[in-house]
């Protein structure tokens, strides 16, 4: 891999850091977590290892960064499938969980990182406990209206998010693993709404199960 459109004569402190992190998730792309080390990364951006280390103390760290850029982008996208438009609680869900599932099929070595077993103590960096703390809970507050609206049945909030981001994950493995596979992003698009709205079918009282039937669009 060639990273020669990254390499930068001088940067100021803030621009290295956006640039170790853009180099590091082309490397993490290209050749996956094993092959990342910040003495590579440091070749690629054309700076001495001493000067990642200033930004960066171990791995963990870098992959830490990385993370936290991926769940600042999945909650983007969750943003952009849910629109500004006002609407339900249920089609507000089946938005954000098509929102969930694209991003992780269109950035599958970020998605790997962000929920892997390197990433479990996300607490230690504050910057990642913050961006994928905000990830989930634009999911738990949906689940939460609708409670409050009483659209959902009345089950507690933690266990209905649960449900839900269990079933979104899980699409989103099983399609990053190759074992569900789409001709096509508008098959990608019609099977996320399908799962997303079988969901909410279960979730929904039975006086608003008419609702099930509408389209998340």
């Amino acid at each position: 891999m060639t990273t020669d459109a990254l390499i930068k004569p001088n940067y100021h402190h803030g621009s290295l850091r956006e640039a170790l992190i853009t180099a590091a998730i082309h490397r993490l792309q290209a050749d996956g977590v094993a092959k990342l080390s910040l003495r590579a990364l440091a070749a690629d951006v054309g700076v001495s290892p001493t000067a990642v280390y200033r930004h960066f103390e171990d791995k963990l760290a870098l992959l830490a960064a990385i993370a936290c850029d991926g769940f600042s982008g999945l909650t983007h996208n969750m943003h952009k499938y849910l629109g500004s438009e006002p609407t339900d609680a249920m089609t507000a869900l089946q938005r954000i969980g098509m929102g969930y599932i694209d991003y992780a099929i269109h950035h599958p070595a970020h998605y790997r990182l962000m929920f892997g077993q390197r990433m479990v103590e996300r607490e230690r960096f504050p910057d990642l406990y913050q961006t994928s703390a905000a990830s989930f809970a634009m999911l738990r507050n949906n689940m939460q209206r609708g409670l409050d609206e009483k659209l959902f049945k009345p089950l507690p909030v933690d266990l209905l998010t649960t449900t839900a981001w269990s079933l979104v994950h899980g699409l989103s493995m099983l399609s990053i693993d190759g074992l569900v596979k789409y001709p096509s992003d508008e098959n990608l698009d019609l099977l996320a709404q399908m799962v997303t709205r079988l969901l909410a079918n279960g979730l929904l009282l039975p006086e608003h199960q008419h609702l099930s039937m509408s389209t998340s669009s």
